[in-house]
């Protein structure tokens, strides 16, 4: 499978490379704003679509978290060929911490947009993932949920932008909308019923600390940001964390605020690779 069929690039520079993540449902050119934005300040920046969305392939395979990483792993070393600072949206950001917690040295930092994924203050233990495989009620569910989405898009979108409700414009709806037609996507959206997030974020990023930003829109319509901030503070040392408002994607709701953080968060982390010294 050619890794250049679902993703690209925006190059010129020889600055820091950077990779975007987008979340369920998306693509990468949901970093619309964000990708020549972070180019300009003299970046390599990387934006891909995952296997099983937007225009990339979707093979009738059983789709997981893993599955997602190892090809972000491949994407970075087959690609880009060196470490990143990776970014990731909702799912997306629960996908980027698994790539930083197995395979670290491909990452410079790990930027957290309104992730997945719950923050566990003890954990005793960390579940293994087991085999799965789908169901009747799973393939049942999937088309049911596929009808759903296509005649709610838009305003399930636009709850997700509710400072900005004309950012939810008819391209991305549209663009969202084509890619529910194409052949395979029902088996893409029975990997809902078997997502495990089992494993806690905070242990994902436990090794990265001082290098993990978090973004997190405070009206975000799918979860509870103000009680995901505060038990953030208050049990994962290090984090930096900034609160915007904004709702589940920030980054194409607010992208200026968004581009504004991470062009001060790269340059900040390279120094104190560089040096040694905390961001």
């Amino acid at each position: 499978m050619e890794m250049e069929r679902f993703s690209y690039s925006v190059t010129g520079n020889d600055g820091p490379a950077v990779l975007l993540v987008h979340g369920f449902g998306a693509f990468a050119e949901h970093y619309r704003d964000n990708i020549n934005g972070l180019a300009g300040a003299e970046n390599r920046v990387w934006a891909i679509t995952l296997l099983g969305f937007g225009k990339s392939e979707k093979p009738n395979v059983v789709y997981t978290e893993l599955l997602w990483a190892e090809l972000l792993r491949d994407f970075i070393v087959d690609i880009v060929g060196e470490p990143v600072h990776i970014v990731g949206n909702s799912i997306g950001g629960y996908v980027v911490s698994i790539v930083a917690c197995l395979w670290n040295v491909l990452i410079k930092s790990v930027v957290l947009i309104n992730s997945a994924g719950n923050v566990i203050p003890s954990y005793t233990y960390i579940p293994l993932p087991e085999d799965r495989k789908t169901s009747g009620a799973s393939w049942l569910g999937s088309r049911v949920l596929l009808l759903y989405l296509r005649l709610r898009i838009q305003e399930i979108v636009k709850k997700c932008y509710p400072t900005r409700t004309e950012r939810a414009d008819d391209w991305l709806i549209n663009e969202m909308l084509r890619a529910s037609y194409d052949p395979g996507v029902s088996v893409v959206l029975e990997s809902i019923f078997s997502f495990n997030l089992s494993i806690p974020l905070n242990f994902l990023i436990e090794e990265f600390r001082e290098k993990v930003l978090i973004i997190q829109g405070m009206k975000d319509p799918i979860s509870n940001s103000s009680s995901r901030v505060a038990t953030l503070k208050e049990h994962c040392d290090g984090l930096i964390i900034k609160e915007l408002d904004a709702g589940h994607c920030p980054h194409d709701e607010v992208p200026e605020q968004v581009n504004d953080i991470l062009y001060e968060w790269i340059p900040g982390v390279e120094r104190q690779i560089l040096t040694g010294s905390t961001v």
